[in-house]
């Protein structure tokens, strides 16, 4: 992909004059619509990137990620990028198409949950639940995204050695689906992150453990549950029973 142009899509360019745009676009160029839910999926995909700098190290990971949004809106890549040098061209036109889109990956952002993370502080018990979202949620093909994301920074970091479970119940997934459900987690402490991941293939509850240093505290919790983009064969795919428990360092319920 050309890096320069896909950047473009979210860095309004600097232009000597604003052309006047068009209430259609021509053949070859993505309508309007088409245009803005592919930079919806485009900025959570940069967003994905810039939260998961640890899997998608390379530029062939980024692109795959990028090639996968296009398989979801049904465009090439030769589409999308003359369709950028086309809006760049008709700048009143992008200019509220990108405006829009930006509002509703905020609205995306905002849907996450009702309480704010940081809200969440350290407890003297063994265990602590500090999921603050939906304990539901649905991953659909109508969707903005296929990705169900949570960021948890507690205004106090976690105590030194603390475990985390993150538990979510997966239902949905058909024998005719090829590609499974990708769910991962991160705790950060210090200048070190700790992760886990694992692939969902069937239908059940789940479970993924985490532990950190015993003797560095947690300042950051995060993670996705993902669908593969390529996959075509399912309707929805519904997550209930969400939920991140932290446990003190040595707590019985998770000492091996």
């Amino acid at each position: 992909m050309n890096k320069t142009k896909t950047c473009a899509a979210f860095i309004l360019p600097l232009c000597a004059a604003t052309l006047l745009s068009c209430s259609r676009t021509p053949e070859g160029i993505l309508p309007e619509k088409k245009m803005k839910e592919t930079l919806v999926d485009m900025q959570l995909a940069e967003e994905m990137i810039n939260m998961d700098a640890s899997t998608f190290q390379t530029n062939e990971e980024k692109t795959a990620l990028y090639r996968s949004v296009f398989r979801k809106h049904g465009v090439t890549e030769a589409e999308y990028d003359s369709s950028l040098v086309w809006y760049g061209r008709n700048l009143e036109t992008y200019m509220r198409i990108y405006r829009q889109a930006l509002a509703e990956v905020q609205v995306r952002i905002d849907a996450l949950g009702d309480v704010a993370p940081e809200s969440v502080s350290e407890s003297n018990g063994d265990s602590l639940d500090v999921w603050v979202f939906r304990r539901y949620r649905e991953l659909s093909p109508r969707m903005l995204s296929n990705m169900m994301v949570f960021d948890i920074r507690p205004g106090t970091p976690y105590s030194s050695g603390s475990t985390f479970v993150f538990g979510l119940n997966v239902w949905g997934i058909t024998p005719q689906m090829t590609q499974p459900v990708e769910v991962r987690l991160h705790a950060v402490s210090d200048d070190t992150t700790y992760t886990v991941a694992r692939p969902v293939r069937e239908n059940g509850y789940y479970e993924m453990t985490l532990k950190t240093d015993p003797v560095k505290r947690t300042q950051r919790v995060y993670g996705y549950v993902r669908l593969d983009g390529r996959q075509e064969a399912y309707r929805k795919i519904y997550l209930d029973r969400l939920g991140l428990t932290k446990y003190r360092y040595g707590s019985p319920a998770v000492s091996e």
